[in-house]
């Protein structure tokens, strides 16, 4: 099976630099990702210096229908993108009250269609306090992983089986005040997942921790990490005979399924360390 060229590009970074990658020094706390666009309707973006990643998943339920399914993701994400880098550097983001200015702001542009959403961001990074706080809506969600073992994961909102909890224009049944929040303690050495439902449909919790261990073990980048998590689950998205958890919670509803679910995949991975002052801090920002 060939692969997508957004994970072949980060395959072949990975080629031939095992030995390099495990004599290379620890980094500075930073996120990248990657996507693996299979209907185009994922939309994303982390920006390190504020300590912020977001994605959103356009619900694909009307594409049959000639509605662009991506535009309400990606109006959700633009606004979340100018909210917070608009930002004051060095204050701490809510999540919540972010997703509630963008959802009304992208609303109100009368943006077609519905979408999940996720926002997370990071506060008090030094050496006291480190804080992850999170708000979202639906099936696109985050994990934690801490020495290899997964620490804390989101739980789905669905309305039914494969019917998540969506944002949309109008008067629709999920209200933004409908978002799990939550926050919690995090360390130096804490892994940060955040994707869409394209990865933690297609790949099991023990395949993630397996994958989050070695790669820490050899030293990879976050863009690496997030790479090869994508190529994994586009693998088990092709694939028609594998048990993914899709499948499996599908036969829980009396479904006969086996096979991986073909769907957008992104996925964001952020590596906790300290910071050290804001000048140490990445600025490097990404909007897709």
């Amino acid at each position: 099976m060939e692969s997508p060229p957004q994970v072949r590009k980060i395959m072949d970074q990975i080629h031939g630099r095992v030995s390099d990658a495990m004599r290379r020094a620890r980094r500075e706390a930073s996120s990248d990702s990657c996507y693996v666009p299979q209907h185009d309707e994922d939309s994303h973006f982390c920006h390190d210096a504020f300590g912020v990643v977001a994605v959103a998943d356009g619900v694909g339920g009307r594409r049959a229908q000639g509605v662009d399914a991506a535009a309400f993701s990606r109006g959700l994400m633009e606004n979340t993108f100018s909210e917070v880098a608009t930002s004051e550097l060095g204050k701490p983001v809510c999540p919540y009250k972010i997703l509630e200015r963008v959802y009304r702001r992208t609303a109100a542009l009368g943006t077609p269609m519905a979408s999940t959403s996720i926002i997370v961001s990071l506060a008090g990074m030094d050496k006291v306090l480190r804080v992850l706080r999170w708000a979202y809506v639906g099936d696109s969600g985050f994990a934690v992983f801490r020495g290899g073992k997964m620490l804390r994961r989101f739980q789905p909102q669905q309305w039914y089986f494969n019917c998540p909890f969506q944002l949309c224009v109008g008067n629709g049944i999920t209200k933004v005040s409908d978002a799990a929040l939550g926050q919690m303690a995090i360390e130096e050495g804490d892994v940060l997942v955040v994707a869409s439902d394209g990865l933690f449909d297609n790949v099991s919790d023990f395949s993630l921790e397996n994958l989050v261990r070695s790669t820490m073990l050899l030293g990879f980048t976050p863009e690496e990490v997030a790479g090869i998590m994508s190529f994994q689950a586009y693998v088990a998205s092709k694939d028609p005979k594998t048990d993914s958890p899709f499948s499996i919670a599908s036969r829980e509803q009396g479904q006969a399924r086996t096979g991986g679910k073909v769907d957008d995949i992104t996925i964001v991975v952020a590596f906790i360390e300290i910071w050290i002052g804001q000048s140490q801090q990445l600025l490097q920002t990404w909007l897709l």
